[in-house]
């Protein structure tokens, strides 16, 4: 196949960003071409993105490799399975019955819910492998990132993604993110594997072409990173989403550039991780997503200006030791100054919003009350 797995599915984190940025909700009305014939609206773009991870599905429910997932690394075969895009497609199914539900589209609504619940049960059956979530199945039913492996028992795609497609509970997500901490943390970040690949035939997984430490195998994968920390900041834990941040952050090398080896000011690929003699040195610049996933989860997960369809959400996950902070952000032609304080040491929580000097009901911030210039007041509780 020359279709990867998991390209349609980012659409459902991009065109929503678009909308919730800018406000025109009838973007998702508009027709738009595809890339080789026909045309639909946006959202009928969605649901055939939808559609196709469906239709290019295994036996066990989830999407099909296809040429490959995310990771290259991974020889999952035509009809290997990818827990990976399964939860991707999850988030995909949720964030589409959500916008079908704002339209007011309630068979396309209901519809994406009965997938959605199929495959809730079929990620419990058939991802969970006792600890963490397997990474895939290969065609014959050999599995990748499993605890019957050798090598590579753990990957680190699957893990957040379960948290942020929102299938698990707020305890489930916390036992499984103490388990990426315990076994992929290291100094200068998550690890995308563990143990390295060092035996398993090239033809099973490539990562064995790479030094152990380098790249897919057992390196630190920049792409990744954030991933781990939305997550931490979904189940409220501020501390670990902001120290797991600063270790991937280039500023946060600037003295150590002997470690690091690289420009201060541009994400890499990887970082060579605990398995290489040259632990701490990052490689591969310019070459990655990371800038941009670094950037939405400071502002949106961390700090917490969440734009919404209809107005502003602030919702900060914060280490404890933070006081205060203050964010400008112009949000459609308005301006606003928000300031945060935290008295109570607090990770996560609003416990008042004042606007201009009114309190409002809730941490949202409805776009009509706000005026061009805005205050914003944010009390932590």
């Amino acid at each position: 196949s020359e279709y990867r797995s998991d390209d349609c599915m980012w659409l459902f984190n991009t065109i929503p960003a678009y909308v919730k940025e800018t406000g025109d909700i009838d973007f998702y009305s508009k027709v738009l071409p595809y890339a080789d014939r026909g045309k639909d609206t946006v959202l009928n773009h969605m649901r055939r993105a939808i559609e196709f991870s469906l239709k290019n599905s295994g036996v066990h429910g989830f999407p099909c490799g296809l040429s490959a997932d995310w990771n290259d690394c991974l020889v999952l075969g035509e009809n290997g399975e990818t827990t990976f895009v399964a939860f991707q497609l999850r988030y995909a199914l949720k964030t589409y019955r959500e916008i079908a539900e704002m339209l007011n589209h309630p068979d396309e609504a209901q519809w994406a819910e009965s997938h959605l619940k199929t495959l809730d049960e079929n990620l419990r059956e058939y991802a969970w492998d006792g600890e963490w979530y397997l990474r895939a199945y290969r065609a014959d039913g050999l599995k990748f990132g499993s605890h019957e492996n050798d090598e590579a028992k753990i990957f680190i795609e699957p893990q957040p993604w379960a948290i942020i497609s929102g299938h698990t509970t707020i305890e489930q997500s916390k036992q499984l993110l103490d388990v990426v901490h315990k076994l992929l943390s290291t100094e200068y970040g998550l690890m995308i594997c563990d143990p390295p690949v060092e035996h398993t035939d090239p033809q099973v997984i490539k990562a064995r072409l790479f030094n152990k430490g380098m790249k897919e195998n057992a390196s630190i994968f920049q792409h990744t990173q954030s991933w781990v920390v939305i997550a931490e900041t979904l189940v409220g834990n501020g501390d670990r989403a902001y120290e797991y941040y600063r270790k991937f952050m280039p500023s946060a090398y600037n003295t150590k550039a002997e470690i690091r080896e690289i420009e201060p000011y541009v994400y890499c690929q990887f970082t060579h991780s605990k398995y290489s003699p040259r632990y701490g040195a990052s490689r591969l610049p310019w070459l990655s997503g990371t800038a941009s996933w670094a950037y939405y989860t400071a502002a949106q997960y961390i700090l917490g200006i969440q734009p919404d369809y209809n107005g502003l959400r602030i919702n900060p996950c914060i280490p404890s030791t933070w006081k205060e902070f203050q964010v400008q952000r112009r949000f459609r032609n308005k301006l606003f100054t928000i300031n945060v304080s935290n008295p109570n040491s607090v990770q996560k929580g609003v416990k008042q919003l004042e606007l201009n000097g009114k309190p409002l009901p809730s941490n949202f911030i409805p776009f009509e009350v706000a005026t061009e210039v805005n205050i914003v007041k944010v009390v932590m509780g």
